[in-house]
């Protein structure tokens, strides 16, 4: 069991550390922040248009992972959290969503922050939570089969805690631009920062936040795998 915030160099060694936790059998917290700028891609995206994973877009690295979505910003400011467990036959990816959007929203209650797509953002999906109408977290997820029938997962949201958002997402927009992709507006995004006019929030204490809820929702799973 992992406790703690991990700062890493960079994003692809932050998937690297998400990448071994989802090889483990056991269940895992991991919470990750990059110190050197990138942009992540889906590995298809950066295959269909013809991008180089460890190229570069107006002078940021581009990082392939597995997952699907669009392309998002890393670098100080954000924050990366990932759960590894296993779960029965008949779990569902919206079941793993409902587990990640509850963690996320137990540890960050004073910020209300609501499911659903934020229009024109950056990676947009339906597990998106917002504040204000402006996306603050976005999800993912892997999924792998297990030899009795169960899936292993891999439970991924990336939090905006601080920094240039909107000069991140002006970034992705110009790469949307670029690949003749769908639009990306800058004031579509806000940080935790941004929506807390009181007191700057504090990222380790964030990661702790999260890594205490995590778990006490990983525990859970971990109990009804055993009973089922």
């Amino acid at each position: 069991m992992t406790t703690g915030l991990r700062l890493v160099q960079d994003a692809a060694e932050g998937l690297a550390l998400e990448a071994a936790l989802f090889a483990a059998p056991d269940l895992g917290v991991l919470l990750w922040s990059p110190q050197r700028r990138s942009i992540v891609c889906p590995a298809s995206l950066i295959r269909k248009h013809g991008l180089q994973d460890q190229g570069r877009f107006a002078g940021w690295p581009i990082v392939a992972r597995p997952t699907a979505g669009g392309a998002v910003p890393q670098g100080p400011g954000i924050l990366n959290l990932a759960l590894g467990y296993s779960v029965p036959a008949g779990t569902t990816i919206e079941d793993g969503y409902v587990l990640l959007t509850q963690c996320l929203r137990q540890a960050l209650t004073e910020w209300d922050l609501k499911p659903g797509h934020t229009a024109a953002s950056f990676c947009d999906g339906g597990w998106n939570l917002s504040a204000g109408g402006k996306k603050v977290v976005g999800t993912a997820q892997r999924w792998r089969p297990l030899p009795d029938g169960g899936f292993r997962v891999l439970a991924h949201a990336l939090v905006l805690v601080a920094g240039d958002v909107r000069g991140d997402a002006r970034l992705i927009a110009a790469l949307h631009r670029s690949l003749d992709l769908p639009p990306v507006e800058p004031d579509a995004h806000e940080t935790l920062c941004g929506l807390n006019d009181q007191q700057e929030p504090d990222m380790s204490d964030i990661a702790d936040r999260l890594y205490r809820a995590s778990w006490t929702q990983l525990q859970q799973v971990g109990q009804s795998r055993v009973a089922a």
